[in-house]
């Protein structure tokens, strides 16, 4: 079952990556003068205010502390085919850690020759965070010049977005 955060009141979600943090977010409402700054941004778009924007911008406290999850218990049920990949729910993880996991693993897979790093860049959710799922299916459609991929996203059979991974070389 699908369900949106709020009651129904945000219908679509779009959050993006600028790059990868190396200091601690602050999230404001107010766009930065020096647009260099934003390190990520959601745009919201509900029923009540329209359209609205929440930037993630570097303050000067490094990171001390990041929570890994174990990538391989959620990855166990995974199924690959070609281009696509499903899992059903199958940890205590969040739908998102569900996502992430099986589109870095797909695309591993589909691109096993490229020699770079996924990173999560971008989400498009059409009805706003999904808190609850049984099964995910991501279907690869684009690279663009093998830097970023796109996968389409359907939670227990219904489309409900798109996601974005960057390749970057380990060189």
């Amino acid at each position: 079952m699908l369900s949106a955060a709020g009651g129904g009141g945000i219908l679509q979600l779009d959050f993006v990556f600028h790059h990868l943090a190396k200091r601690n977010l602050c999230f404001t409402t107010d766009k930065p003068k020096n647009l260099t700054e934003i390190l990520c941004m959601a745009k919201f778009k509900d029923e009540k205010r329209g359209s609205f924007k929440v930037f993630g911008i570097e303050y000067e406290k490094e990171i001390t502390k990041r929570i890994p999850y174990d990538e391989s218990v959620i990855m166990k049920e995974a199924i690959f085919n070609g281009e696509e990949a499903s899992i059903s729910k199958n940890s205590q993880y969040s739908f998102i850690e569900h996502l992430v996991s099986l589109n870095k693993s797909s695309l591993s897979k589909i691109f096993d020759d490229i020699k770079g790093k996924f990173y999560f860049s971008r989400l498009e959710l059409k009805n706003g965070f999904i808190k609850d799922f049984e099964t995910i299916q991501l279907h690869f459609k684009v690279h663009f010049n093998y830097q970023l991929m796109q996968s389409a996203i359907s939670v227990d059979g219904q489309e409900v977005g798109q996601i974005y991974f960057s390749c970057k070389n380990d060189e």
